[in-house]
């Protein structure tokens, strides 16, 4: 099965030009990145200012949380990333789409871009892993079991996803 990831990036923590990746560099973001690079086979950066980045485009600095948006932004925003990340889903034939989100961002995402139903009709399950676990710390913690268990196997992609990740869309 292939599978798309989409990593939220969230505040960017520095000013400047500079890869989506080495931008929203905090270690929140890259344990996110680390399991997506490790569990999908494509990934990119869902920033609140860019939308859809591939993690190596080149964007400029600073960054600002989802919640700061106005309800309309929010609206075009989520419905500008799906249909991106539908497109994409649709044009590479990926089975799965993991979502690496607060709960603010997928909430958007699924009710103002109906993510579900228009990755689906691109022929894609959703995943989304952080959800029900807790806070920012506890996924944290998740994250960090999941990157212990796929660094020390012999071959981390070879886990099934939908097991270890859980189905909670």
């Amino acid at each position: 099965m292939e599978t798309f990831g989409l990593v939220q990036a969230g505040a960017c923590p520095f000013r400047g030009r500079g890869r989506a990746l080495d931008r929203y560099a905090t270690a929140f973001f890259t344990k996110k990145a680390e399991l997506a690079t490790l569990v999908c086979d494509e990934w990119v950066v869902l920033s609140e200012r860019h939308g859809v980045l591939d993690p190596d485009e080149e964007v400029e600095g600073i960054d600002r949380e989802f919640t700061e948006l106005e309800p309309a932004e929010q609206a075009r925003w989520s419905m500008d990333v799906v249909a991106d990340v539908a497109s994409r889903v649709r044009k590479q034939e990926y089975d799965r789409l993991v979502v690496f989100a607060d709960r603010p961002t997928r909430t958007a995402l699924k009710e103002r871009g109906g993510l579900l139903s228009r990755t689906a009709a691109a022929g894609a399950k959703t995943l989304e892993p952080l959800a029900g676990i807790g806070g920012r710390e506890r996924q944290e913690q998740w994250l960090d079991e999941q990157l212990e268990i796929r660094r020390d196997a012999a071959d981390p992609t070879a886990a099934d996803i939908e097991a270890d990740l859980g189905e909670l869309g």
